[in-house]
Protein backbone atom coordinates (compact mmCIF):
# COMPACT_ATOMS: atom_id res chain seq x y z
CA UNK A 1 0.00 0.00 0.00
CA UNK A 2 1.35 3.43 -0.90
CA UNK A 3 0.31 6.88 0.22
CA UNK A 4 -2.26 7.21 -2.59
CA UNK A 5 -4.09 4.13 -1.30
CA UNK A 6 -4.65 5.54 2.24
CA UNK A 7 -8.17 6.77 3.18
CA UNK A 8 -8.51 10.51 2.86
CA UNK A 9 -9.69 10.97 6.46
CA UNK A 10 -6.88 8.92 8.03
CA UNK A 11 -4.48 11.06 10.08
CA UNK A 12 -0.87 10.41 9.31
CA UNK A 13 2.01 10.89 11.71
CA UNK A 14 5.23 12.39 10.55
CA UNK A 15 8.25 10.26 11.40
CA UNK A 16 11.21 12.34 12.36
CA UNK A 17 14.30 10.77 10.86
CA UNK A 18 17.67 10.65 12.54
CA UNK A 19 19.78 13.71 11.83
CA UNK A 20 21.90 13.43 8.78
CA UNK A 21 25.50 12.50 9.32
CA UNK A 22 27.92 15.38 9.15
CA UNK A 23 30.54 15.38 6.48
CA UNK A 24 34.17 15.27 7.68
CA UNK A 25 34.51 18.96 6.88
CA UNK A 26 31.33 19.84 8.79
CA UNK A 27 32.48 17.78 11.76
CA UNK A 28 35.85 19.59 11.71
CA UNK A 29 34.18 23.00 11.62
CA UNK A 30 31.91 22.01 14.50
CA UNK A 31 34.90 21.01 16.63
CA UNK A 32 36.63 24.29 15.85
CA UNK A 33 33.60 26.46 16.61
CA UNK A 34 32.54 24.88 19.93
CA UNK A 35 34.51 26.40 22.81
CA UNK A 36 34.21 26.11 26.57
CA UNK A 37 35.80 28.70 28.82
CA UNK A 38 37.23 27.22 32.04
CA UNK A 39 39.59 28.50 34.71
CA UNK A 40 43.00 27.53 33.34
CA UNK A 41 44.51 26.91 36.78
CA UNK A 42 41.68 24.60 37.84
CA UNK A 43 41.83 22.74 34.53
CA UNK A 44 45.59 22.17 34.78
CA UNK A 45 45.36 21.13 38.42
CA UNK A 46 42.57 18.69 37.60
CA UNK A 47 44.70 17.04 34.91
CA UNK A 48 47.56 16.57 37.36
CA UNK A 49 45.13 15.33 39.99
CA UNK A 50 43.77 12.70 37.59
CA UNK A 51 47.28 11.32 37.23
CA UNK A 52 47.75 11.28 41.00
CA UNK A 53 44.54 9.30 41.42
CA UNK A 54 45.31 6.86 38.63
CA UNK A 55 48.83 6.32 39.98
CA UNK A 56 47.65 5.33 43.49
CA UNK A 57 48.19 1.53 43.57
CA UNK A 58 46.57 0.81 46.95
CA UNK A 59 43.56 1.92 48.94
CA UNK A 60 45.78 3.55 51.55
CA UNK A 61 47.70 5.54 48.93
CA UNK A 62 44.41 6.62 47.33
CA UNK A 63 43.12 7.77 50.72
CA UNK A 64 46.33 9.75 51.20
CA UNK A 65 45.73 11.51 47.88
CA UNK A 66 42.11 12.30 48.72
CA UNK A 67 42.59 13.37 52.33
CA UNK A 68 46.01 15.01 52.16
CA UNK A 69 46.78 16.02 48.58
CA UNK A 70 43.34 17.24 47.48
CA UNK A 71 43.32 20.28 49.76
CA UNK A 72 46.93 21.10 49.03
CA UNK A 73 46.53 20.65 45.29
CA UNK A 74 43.43 22.81 44.77
CA UNK A 75 43.94 25.31 47.58
CA UNK A 76 41.13 24.02 49.79
CA UNK A 77 41.46 24.30 53.53
CA UNK A 78 40.57 20.68 54.23
CA UNK A 79 39.17 17.53 52.63
CA UNK A 80 36.88 14.96 54.23
CA UNK A 81 35.74 11.59 52.88
CA UNK A 82 32.63 9.61 53.81
CA UNK A 83 32.41 6.02 52.55
CA UNK A 84 29.53 3.57 52.63
CA UNK A 85 30.91 0.46 54.37
CA UNK A 86 27.95 -1.77 55.34
CA UNK A 87 29.99 -4.96 55.70
CA UNK A 88 33.12 -3.49 57.32
CA UNK A 89 35.21 -4.27 54.23
CA UNK A 90 37.01 -0.91 54.17
CA UNK A 91 37.73 -1.10 57.88
CA UNK A 92 39.37 -4.50 57.34
CA UNK A 93 41.42 -3.29 54.37
CA UNK A 94 42.62 -0.18 56.26
CA UNK A 95 43.23 -1.43 59.83
CA UNK A 96 44.66 1.91 60.97
CA UNK A 97 41.70 3.86 59.65
CA UNK A 98 41.58 5.90 62.86
CA UNK A 99 44.85 7.52 61.82
CA UNK A 100 42.87 9.82 59.53
CA UNK A 101 40.75 11.08 62.42
CA UNK A 102 37.35 12.52 61.55
CA UNK A 103 38.49 13.26 58.02
CA UNK A 104 37.65 9.66 57.05
CA UNK A 105 34.26 8.36 58.13
CA UNK A 106 32.93 4.87 57.39
CA UNK A 107 29.14 4.59 57.49
CA UNK A 108 27.21 1.32 57.69
CA UNK A 109 24.12 3.07 56.30
CA UNK A 110 23.86 5.29 53.25
CA UNK A 111 21.05 7.52 54.54
CA UNK A 112 23.37 10.16 56.03
CA UNK A 113 25.02 10.74 52.66
CA UNK A 114 21.82 10.60 50.63
CA UNK A 115 20.46 13.56 52.59
CA UNK A 116 23.21 15.74 51.10
CA UNK A 117 22.08 15.18 47.51
CA UNK A 118 19.07 15.15 45.19
CA UNK A 119 17.71 11.80 43.93
CA UNK A 120 20.24 12.04 41.08
CA UNK A 121 23.38 13.16 42.96
CA UNK A 122 25.47 15.95 41.49
CA UNK A 123 28.09 18.37 42.76
CA UNK A 124 26.70 20.45 45.63
CA UNK A 125 27.93 23.80 46.95
CA UNK A 126 27.14 24.75 50.55
CA UNK A 127 27.52 28.02 52.42
CA UNK A 128 27.37 28.83 56.10
CA UNK A 129 23.59 29.32 55.97
CA UNK A 130 22.95 25.82 54.65
CA UNK A 131 21.94 23.43 57.49
CA UNK A 132 23.92 20.64 55.84
CA UNK A 133 27.09 22.49 56.84
CA UNK A 134 26.38 21.33 60.40
CA UNK A 135 27.07 17.74 59.36
CA UNK A 136 30.20 18.12 57.23
CA UNK A 137 33.72 19.22 58.10
CA UNK A 138 32.78 19.53 61.77
CA UNK A 139 36.34 18.87 62.96
CA UNK A 140 37.65 22.04 61.27
CA UNK A 141 36.72 25.53 62.41
CA UNK A 142 36.43 28.56 60.19
CA UNK A 143 35.11 26.72 57.11
CA UNK A 144 32.41 28.94 55.60
CA UNK A 145 31.88 27.11 52.30
CA UNK A 146 32.04 23.52 51.11
CA UNK A 147 31.72 21.59 47.88
CA UNK A 148 30.41 18.02 48.01
CA UNK A 149 31.39 15.51 45.32
CA UNK A 150 29.22 12.37 45.08
CA UNK A 151 31.02 9.08 44.47
CA UNK A 152 28.87 6.74 42.40
CA UNK A 153 28.80 3.12 41.27
CA UNK A 154 26.19 1.89 38.79
CA UNK A 155 23.90 4.77 39.74
CA UNK A 156 24.32 4.17 43.48
CA UNK A 157 25.90 6.56 45.95
CA UNK A 158 28.93 4.88 47.56
CA UNK A 159 30.70 7.85 49.09
CA UNK A 160 30.98 11.60 49.40
CA UNK A 161 34.10 13.77 49.17
CA UNK A 162 33.80 17.11 51.00
CA UNK A 163 36.19 19.99 50.40
CA UNK A 164 36.03 23.11 52.54
CA UNK A 165 37.42 26.61 52.15
CA UNK A 166 36.70 30.23 53.01
CA UNK A 167 36.03 31.06 49.36
CA UNK A 168 35.00 28.72 46.52
CA UNK A 169 34.14 31.41 43.98
CA UNK A 170 36.77 30.14 41.54
CA UNK A 171 34.85 26.84 41.27
CA UNK A 172 31.35 28.30 40.94
CA UNK A 173 31.19 28.58 37.15
CA UNK A 174 29.40 25.97 35.04
CA UNK A 175 32.62 24.81 33.38
CA UNK A 176 34.43 24.54 36.71
CA UNK A 177 31.49 22.61 38.10
CA UNK A 178 31.88 20.16 35.22
CA UNK A 179 35.55 19.77 36.13
CA UNK A 180 34.56 18.89 39.70
CA UNK A 181 32.01 16.37 38.41
CA UNK A 182 34.75 14.84 36.28
CA UNK A 183 37.02 14.57 39.32
CA UNK A 184 34.22 12.85 41.26
CA UNK A 185 33.83 10.28 38.49
CA UNK A 186 37.57 9.56 38.38
CA UNK A 187 37.70 9.21 42.17
CA UNK A 188 34.77 6.79 42.02
CA UNK A 189 36.43 4.60 39.38
CA UNK A 190 39.80 4.55 41.17
CA UNK A 191 38.16 3.79 44.50
CA UNK A 192 36.16 0.87 43.12
CA UNK A 193 39.22 -0.54 41.37
CA UNK A 194 41.59 -0.45 44.34
CA UNK A 195 38.96 -1.89 46.69
CA UNK A 196 38.27 -4.77 44.29
CA UNK A 197 41.97 -5.45 43.85
CA UNK A 198 42.74 -5.34 47.56
CA UNK A 199 39.78 -7.56 48.45
CA UNK A 200 41.15 -10.24 46.13
CA UNK A 201 44.65 -9.79 47.58
CA UNK A 202 43.34 -9.88 51.13
CA UNK A 203 41.50 -13.14 50.52
CA UNK A 204 44.68 -14.64 49.05
CA UNK A 205 46.58 -13.71 52.22
CA UNK A 206 44.03 -15.01 54.75
CA UNK A 207 44.11 -18.29 56.63
CA UNK A 208 40.75 -19.97 55.82
CA UNK A 209 40.32 -21.42 59.33
CA UNK A 210 41.08 -18.43 61.54
CA UNK A 211 40.55 -15.55 59.05
CA UNK A 212 43.82 -13.98 60.10
CA UNK A 213 46.87 -13.63 57.84
CA UNK A 214 48.45 -16.73 56.34
CA UNK A 215 52.22 -17.20 55.78
CA UNK A 216 52.12 -15.00 52.69
CA UNK A 217 50.30 -12.26 54.58
CA UNK A 218 52.81 -12.57 57.42
CA UNK A 219 55.73 -11.99 55.07
CA UNK A 220 54.10 -8.88 53.60
CA UNK A 221 53.20 -7.46 57.04
CA UNK A 222 56.60 -8.23 58.58
CA UNK A 223 58.51 -6.73 55.64
CA UNK A 224 56.43 -3.55 55.90
CA UNK A 225 56.88 -3.22 59.67
CA UNK A 226 60.63 -3.85 59.51
CA UNK A 227 60.93 -1.16 56.84
CA UNK A 228 58.86 1.19 58.99
CA UNK A 229 61.00 0.45 62.07
CA UNK A 230 64.15 1.14 60.06
CA UNK A 231 62.75 4.42 58.73
CA UNK A 232 61.35 5.64 62.07
CA UNK A 233 64.24 4.29 64.21
CA UNK A 234 61.72 2.47 66.39
CA UNK A 235 61.80 -1.11 67.73
CA UNK A 236 59.74 -3.97 66.33
CA UNK A 237 59.11 -7.28 68.09
CA UNK A 238 58.22 -10.71 66.75
CA UNK A 239 56.42 -13.26 68.91
CA UNK A 240 56.03 -16.89 67.86
CA UNK A 241 53.24 -18.68 69.75
CA UNK A 242 52.74 -22.44 69.63
CA UNK A 243 49.92 -24.41 71.27
CA UNK A 244 51.63 -26.95 73.52
CA UNK A 245 48.84 -29.54 73.27
CA UNK A 246 48.18 -29.12 69.54
CA UNK A 247 49.26 -32.60 68.39
CA UNK A 248 47.57 -34.40 71.29
CA UNK A 249 44.25 -32.63 70.74
CA UNK A 250 44.12 -33.58 67.06
CA UNK A 251 45.13 -37.16 67.86
CA UNK A 252 42.67 -37.64 70.73
CA UNK A 253 39.72 -35.45 69.77
CA UNK A 254 39.86 -35.29 65.98
CA UNK A 255 40.25 -32.56 63.40
CA UNK A 256 37.01 -30.73 64.15
CA UNK A 257 37.88 -30.29 67.83
CA UNK A 258 41.45 -29.38 66.98
CA UNK A 259 40.36 -26.72 64.50
CA UNK A 260 37.91 -25.34 67.07
CA UNK A 261 40.69 -25.02 69.66
CA UNK A 262 42.93 -23.18 67.18
CA UNK A 263 40.11 -20.74 66.37
CA UNK A 264 39.31 -20.07 70.05
CA UNK A 265 42.96 -19.51 70.96
CA UNK A 266 43.35 -17.16 67.97
CA UNK A 267 40.33 -15.15 69.07
CA UNK A 268 41.66 -14.91 72.63
CA UNK A 269 45.14 -13.85 71.54
CA UNK A 270 43.80 -11.26 69.10
CA UNK A 271 41.83 -9.59 71.90
CA UNK A 272 45.13 -8.66 73.56
CA UNK A 273 46.43 -6.81 70.49
CA UNK A 274 46.32 -3.19 69.38
CA UNK A 275 44.91 -2.10 66.01
CA UNK A 276 48.47 -1.58 64.79
CA UNK A 277 49.63 -5.14 65.59
CA UNK A 278 49.58 -8.07 63.16
CA UNK A 279 48.54 -11.68 63.73
CA UNK A 280 49.24 -14.56 61.33
CA UNK A 281 48.84 -18.33 61.40
CA UNK A 282 52.01 -19.89 60.01
CA UNK A 283 51.19 -23.59 60.30
CA UNK A 284 49.36 -25.97 62.62
CA UNK A 285 49.22 -24.39 66.05
CA UNK A 286 52.02 -21.90 65.28
CA UNK A 287 51.06 -18.22 65.20
CA UNK A 288 53.15 -15.10 64.66
CA UNK A 289 52.47 -11.74 66.30
CA UNK A 290 54.18 -8.58 65.05
CA UNK A 291 54.33 -5.70 67.52
CA UNK A 292 55.42 -2.41 65.85
CA UNK A 293 56.96 0.20 68.10
CA UNK A 294 57.29 -2.24 71.01
CA UNK A 295 60.56 -2.76 72.86
CA UNK A 296 61.46 -5.92 74.74
CA UNK A 297 59.97 -4.93 78.10
CA UNK A 298 56.58 -3.89 76.70
CA UNK A 299 56.49 -6.92 74.40
CA UNK A 300 57.18 -9.26 77.31
CA UNK A 301 54.18 -7.82 79.15
CA UNK A 302 51.97 -8.45 76.11
CA UNK A 303 53.31 -11.99 75.65
CA UNK A 304 52.76 -12.84 79.31
CA UNK A 305 49.21 -11.54 79.14
CA UNK A 306 48.56 -13.74 76.07
CA UNK A 307 50.04 -16.75 77.82
CA UNK A 308 48.00 -16.20 80.99
CA UNK A 309 44.76 -15.48 79.13
CA UNK A 310 45.15 -18.64 77.06
CA UNK A 311 45.92 -20.76 80.13
CA UNK A 312 42.72 -19.49 81.78
CA UNK A 313 40.57 -19.98 78.67
CA UNK A 314 37.99 -22.81 79.01
CA UNK A 315 37.27 -24.47 75.65
CA UNK A 316 34.24 -26.71 75.24
CA UNK A 317 35.21 -29.83 73.30
CA UNK A 318 31.65 -30.30 72.03
CA UNK A 319 31.08 -33.40 74.10
CA UNK A 320 30.55 -31.84 77.50
CA UNK A 321 34.21 -31.67 78.51
CA UNK A 322 36.28 -28.53 78.99
CA UNK A 323 39.73 -28.35 77.43
CA UNK A 324 42.59 -26.17 78.61
CA UNK A 325 45.64 -25.42 76.49
CA UNK A 326 48.82 -23.44 77.01
CA UNK A 327 51.28 -21.54 74.85
CA UNK A 328 55.02 -21.64 74.38
CA UNK A 329 56.14 -18.20 73.20
CA UNK A 330 59.42 -17.08 71.69
CA UNK A 331 60.20 -13.35 71.69
CA UNK A 332 62.79 -11.33 69.79
CA UNK A 333 63.07 -7.55 69.43
CA UNK A 334 64.98 -5.52 66.87
CA UNK A 335 66.31 -2.14 67.94
CA UNK A 336 67.47 -0.35 64.74
CA UNK A 337 69.87 1.94 66.55
CA UNK A 338 71.57 -0.93 68.39
CA UNK A 339 71.71 -3.35 65.46
CA UNK A 340 71.86 -1.47 62.15
CA UNK A 341 70.74 -3.58 59.20
CA UNK A 342 71.01 -3.10 55.46
CA UNK A 343 69.43 -6.32 54.21
CA UNK A 344 65.85 -6.25 55.47
CA UNK A 345 65.03 -9.75 54.17
CA UNK A 346 68.03 -11.20 55.97
CA UNK A 347 66.90 -9.41 59.12
CA UNK A 348 63.36 -10.83 58.83
CA UNK A 349 64.75 -14.35 58.39
CA UNK A 350 67.13 -13.96 61.32
CA UNK A 351 64.41 -12.64 63.61
CA UNK A 352 62.14 -15.56 62.79
CA UNK A 353 64.85 -18.18 63.32
CA UNK A 354 65.83 -16.52 66.60
CA UNK A 355 62.23 -16.46 67.80
CA UNK A 356 61.80 -20.12 66.80
CA UNK A 357 64.80 -21.11 68.92
CA UNK A 358 63.33 -19.24 71.88
CA UNK A 359 59.94 -20.89 71.36
CA UNK A 360 61.49 -24.36 71.20
CA UNK A 361 63.38 -23.54 74.37
CA UNK A 362 60.06 -22.74 76.06
CA UNK A 363 58.71 -26.09 74.82
CA UNK A 364 61.67 -27.97 76.23
CA UNK A 365 60.94 -26.50 79.66
CA UNK A 366 57.43 -28.04 79.72
CA UNK A 367 55.79 -25.17 77.84
CA UNK A 368 53.39 -22.52 79.12
CA UNK A 369 56.13 -19.91 79.28
CA UNK A 370 57.69 -16.99 77.42
CA UNK A 371 61.31 -17.27 76.34
CA UNK A 372 63.31 -14.23 75.22
CA UNK A 373 66.06 -14.44 72.61
CA UNK A 374 68.25 -11.56 71.54
CA UNK A 375 70.00 -10.62 68.31
CA UNK A 376 73.65 -10.79 69.36
CA UNK A 377 75.39 -10.19 66.03
CA UNK A 378 75.70 -6.96 64.09
CA UNK A 379 73.44 -7.18 61.03
CA UNK A 380 74.95 -5.74 57.88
Amino acid sequence: MNERDLPADLETEEIIAAPALLTPEEERQKRISEHLTVNKYIYQQSQQFDLMLLSAPTLRSLLDVLLVSTARHFGFTVAELWLHDPDGVIEELVPRVHGYGNHLQLHPHIFEMQEFYDPEPDVVFLNAADPRMLDVLKSDEGISQAVLLPLMESGRLIGSLHCGADDLEAFSGEAERDVLAHIASIVSVCYRNVVSTERVSAIAMLDPLTRISNPRGYEVDFAREIARAHRMKEPVTLLLLDIDEYTDIYANYGNAAGDFVVKKVTERVSSDLRATDHLARLEGGLTAVILPGCGEVRSLEIAERMRGDTEDLPIDDGRGAILHVTLSIGLVTWEPQQFPALDMQQLANQMRSTAEKAMKGAHSESGNRVSIARLTTLLT
